[in-house]
């Protein structure tokens, strides 16, 4: 039986020349790179020098010197409301005191006599058959109700059957508008005179 036989290709010292022109490229490639970003960062610099700068120092005026301070604005909300204006009057006023008017007081009366009850008393009988005349002064106290409440003597008319019967006469059958003081009905005293006539005798 035969045995295929095998060639053993053995590499040949030294570069083959594809490779040394695929070395090459790359070579040439990395210098024109480096080339290049020399030059763009070369004109970049010279473009960004920056130009030559002048200071100049320029004197402040009178205006400048005594900065105004800035006018302070109020914000008002829009939806506050505006307080109202309160004027404090200053000037004094002197008060002027007028003297009050009393107060009016209801006036005071005396008791009067009511016409139509002061009648004259019947004359009495035995004076009259006698002939006695006279007239008695009686001090009479009358009530806040106008009622004689008493009736006195003071001066007699000499007769005293005439006297008693005016001081009876009086107590029943007069009366009298009581007195008022300071619009109260009070009790009070009157003089009343009885006049006894044969004149008017019935």
């Amino acid at each position: 039986m035969e045995h295929p036989n095998h060639e053993i290709l053995v590499a040949k010292p030294g570069m083959s020349r594809p490779r040394a022109i695929g070395l090459g490229l790359v070579a040439l490639l990395h210098v024109l790179f480096v080339w290049a970003l020399i030059n763009g960062l070369a004109t970049k610099i010279i473009t960004n020098i920056p130009h030559e700068l002048k200071a100049q120092v320029i004197a402040p005026t009178k205006e400048e010197t005594q900065p105004t301070p800035p006018t302070p604005t109020m914000v008002v909300p829009k939806d506050s409301i505006t307080p109202p204006e309160i004027q404090v009057q200053t000037t004094q006023t002197q008060a002027i005191q007028t003297p009050m008017a009393p107060a009016p007081t209801a006036p005071s009366t005396r008791a009067n006599g009511i016409t139509s009850t002061h009648s004259t008393p019947p004359y009495p009988a035995d004076a009259k058959q006698k002939g006695h005349e006279g007239t008695v002064v009686l001090h009479i106290m009358i009530s806040d109700q106008g009622e004689v409440t008493s009736a006195q003597v003071s001066k007699s008319s000499g007769f005293p059957e005439l006297d008693q019967q005016a001081v009876s006469w009086v107590k029943e059958h007069w009366k009298y508008k009581a007195a008022v003081q300071n619009g109260v009905a009070v009790a009070s005293a009157s003089d009343a005179q009885v006049v006894f006539s044969l004149k008017n005798a019935s």
